[in-house]
């Protein structure tokens, strides 16, 4: 059980760090084909989550090692963070979805009215699941570690947007 909500939210983080990719280049006309810029700034931001995220894995490694009980604290955890990050989640996928295969009016029209208000909310949504990790987890070394990756995955579009899309 573990294993698999280690893996449901590292594959939030993935998608997540690659969205950040994608957004922090983002802000030009829907009537021009940005696909190969597009793909290429997802794979930025989904490569930036990776190192990001090392601290908060290394961490989550070394108590795992050193303290055996610390396993159902992590489950606990995240399964908190599922349940707060889950919904979030498929709306935003369906919204993509739209975005992919719809024309470009409707894909605009998604942004507008669902990625764009999600995207204001995620900072928070963010912070409100590692809050309720650490407070169901009731561990300091969970708590860090649920901060470190929430912190890791809103640094992707600040830290994209210094390193490849300076602004003028």
């Amino acid at each position: 059980m573990i294993i698999a909500v280690a893996a449901s939210l590292f594959a939030l983080a993935l998608v997540d760090g690659a969205c950040a990719g994608f957004r922090s280049s983002v802000g030009r006309t829907g009537l021009i084909n940005h696909r190969a810029s597009d793909l290429r700034a997802a794979r930025r931001g989904l490569g930036l989550v990776v190192v990001l995220l090392l601290p908060a894995i290394a961490l989550i490694g070394a108590q795992a090692l050193l303290q055996a009980g610390q396993t159902e604290r992590y489950l606990r955890a995240g399964e908190a963070m599922l349940a707060v990050y889950a919904p979030y989640a498929l709306v935003v996928l369906a919204a993509l979805a739209c975005y992919v295969t719809l024309g470009w009016r409707q894909r605009y029209l998604a942004a507008a009215v669902v990625l764009g208000p999600l995207t204001l909310l995620r900072p928070g949504i963010a912070v409100l699941g590692a809050a309720l990790a650490a407070y169901v987890s009731h561990s300091v070394g969970v708590a860090i570690a649920a901060v470190l990756s929430v912190a890791a995955a809103l640094a992707v579009e600040p830290i994209a947007n210094r390193l490849w899309y300076k602004a003028g």
